[in-house]
């Protein structure tokens, strides 16, 4: 890969490509669960009907959210396999962990970024707000997978719990949706892909590699480990 000056860029990994593979079926889960949500929620607008017709029918678009659900707990289910067997999986999860220095490099580069003072933060795996993203999304999908649990049979949840219970699951399921659908799209898209030189596109997702000047721009604690790794 090269620059517009003519000079070669070196790449970075990212990430691996289990990591790439469960990341594409996750964005597919989320979307498939989204979109088919989206359309019984709003199914007396057009373009809910379009896409209800587009998945054949009610009955159709059922199956195909249950796809969907199931596609996110078997994601689910191997993330938590993998954390557990897998050591670059287990170093990845410790790296996601909040702490308190998250806060200090936040505030660090807010007053960088909006008053010119100190010094841009150096981050490690992960960013705070990579971080804040991430365990917002494995709590979004587990309040979607609980109350989805509780609404996959309508019959089976009167029986065991009160309407009451089902109606509130219903509002918490489709109200959940659509805010793992804002913040995967509003705020991840943004923040990973399209700010801080990444525009249009990280392309670790795909190639599990990225630029090694926007990594050490964006990963400069790990850039500066990784280095001191091969010293050693």
């Amino acid at each position: 890969m090269s620059r517009s000056d003519g000079r070669s860029v070196g790449m970075v990994e990212r990430m691996t490509l289990c990591q790439r593979v469960v990341h594409g079926v996750l964005l597919l889960a989320i979307l498939i669960l989204v979109l088919s949500g989206l359309a019984l929620a709003y199914h007396g607008h057009a373009w809910a009907h379009a896409l209800i017709a587009m998945m054949g029918g009610f009955g159709g678009r059922a199956f195909v959210h249950r796809t969907g659900a199931v596609l996110l707990l078997l994601v689910g289910v191997y993330h938590l396999v993998a954390s557990v067997v897998s050591a670059r999986y287990q170093r990845d999860l410790h790296s996601s962990v909040p702490r308190p220095a998250d806060v200090r490099a936040g505030w660090a580069a807010f007053l960088y970024r909006t008053l010119g003072k100190g010094q841009p933060p150096k981050y490690g795996h992960y960013t705070p707000m990579q971080k804040f993203q991430y365990w917002l999304i494995v709590l979004g999908c587990l309040v979607m997978s609980l109350s989805g649990a509780v609404l996959w049979s309508p019959k089976a949840s009167l029986e065991l719990f009160p309407k009451s219970f089902s109606d509130l699951m219903l509002v918490i399921h489709s109200s959940q949706a659509q805010f793992v659908f804002i913040l995967l799209i509003a705020w991840h898209l943004w923040d990973v892909h399209l700010a801080g030189g990444n525009f249009p596109m990280n392309p670790a997702w795909l190639t599990g590699k990225m630029r090694e000047d926007l990594f050490k721009a964006q990963h400069g604690a790990e850039w500066d480990d990784m280095r001191k790794g091969t010293k050693e």
